[in-house]
């Protein structure tokens, strides 16, 4: 079976739940909800840093990589003594209590400016890069690794290539040789339930209208940009496009079992209750609800329209990794919405 990769929460019994179905996790990826420590998502209550460490010592032999993947940060965190003195005492900290593998980020200044900083203390961690860093091709990765290399962090022993890959088995193909014939030491992991759309136009201006609100440069609209202009406005114009986002179902994985050596799973800010439904659905392979109750960002529509996991028809997988993405001029996804969908009002209609 294919090892998952999932959010660490220090919140209930998630933990010890983790800790249950730790033979079939590769790792945990966890936020400090600390802006000395920004991440992709807007900053939530922090529970506290003894909490979080508290949590991730329950998980024996589990790789821990803690989130640095804002995608951008305000200049002067480049270069602030004060700012980056910050990031490493946190750091400093859970090296101190727990044996933290890395640092995912997504802002390679960030990156280097904490390594120039303390050169000695991120000797210890890797530099992984965040899946928004859309690494879509080997020279986009060869690239990346090449940066990696000018800062005193360990190379990654792990990459996630951009979730469109997931639909793209040429391109993946291309990106995993390139992996195994350079660096074989590094791992090959999918992101299997983001669930936004393919090849999303909207992801590099909200990733960095995130930070903006994070930083406090602006107030939050991102919701309100998404739902008037955006994605979801796009994914209740056509449902089609819900089918077409590269997600990876659970009965899908093992289309992957030999190709790759892990399953990302997103969702830590939607709480226990989903992130327990869908790391066990994925385990188990299967999933008889709603497919968007499993989704992250397409999840926010899971009380407006139902997609029956099993209703879907088995040449899904065939059929969305071998088109030729032309939503426009295809229409098949749409067909097999409007065939298996159940929704509420407003009705799944173009507008």
């Amino acid at each position: 079976m294919v090892p998952f990769d999932v959010p660490f929460v220090p919140d209930g019994d998630y933990p010890e739940f983790l800790a249950r179905h730790a033979a079939s996790l590769a790792s945990v990826h966890f936020s400090l909800y600390d802006q000395r420590l920004a991440d992709s998502r807007h900053r939530m209550k922090s529970p506290g840093l003894d909490k979080i460490i508290e949590g991730l010592s329950s998980l024996t032999g589990v790789k821990k990589f803690v989130l640095m993947n804002a995608r951008l940060h305000a200049p002067g965190r480049y270069f602030g003594k004060t700012c980056l003195d910050e990031t490493a005492r946190r750091l400093e900290h859970i090296l101190e209590r727990t044996d933290l593998s890395g640092v995912i980020f997504a802002d390679p200044y960030f990156l280097q400016a904490l390594s120039d900083m303390h050169p000695e203390l991120v000797s210890s961690l890797e530099a992984v890069p965040s899946v928004n860093c859309m690494l879509d091709s080997p020279e986009r990765l060869f690239a990346m690794l090449t940066m990696i290399d000018g800062t005193m962090f360990k190379p990654p022993s792990r990459i996630v290539p951009d979730r469109a890959l997931n639909r793209n088995p040429s391109r993946l193909d291309k990106i995993i040789n390139a992996v195994r014939s350079l660096y074989p030491t590094i791992k090959i992991h999918l992101l299997a339930n983001e669930g936004c759309l393919l090849q999303c136009p909207y992801k590099p201006a909200h990733d960095a209208h995130i930070s903006m609100v994070n930083e406090g440069l602006c107030r939050e609209r991102t919701f309100a940009m998404n739902r008037d202009l955006g994605c979801v406005r796009r994914l209740l114009q056509d449902p089609g496009l819900m089918l077409a986002s590269p997600f990876i179902r659970p009965e899908d994985v093992l289309w992957y079992q030999g190709q790759v050596d892990g399953i990302k799973l997103c969702g830590r800010t939607k709480g226990i209750t989903f992130l327990k439904r869908t790391i066990t659905a994925y385990i188990d392979g299967s999933y008889t609800g709603n497919l968007l109750d499993l989704m992250d960002a397409m999840g926010d529509l899971a009380n407006r329209v139902t997609i029956p996991n099993k209703s879907l028809p088995d040449k899904l997988f065939t059929q969305v990794t071998t088109c030729d993405k032309n939503c426009l001029g295809c229409g098949w996804c749409e067909g097999i919405m409007h065939s298996v969908a159940e929704h509420s009002e407003p009705r799944l209609s173009r507008l």
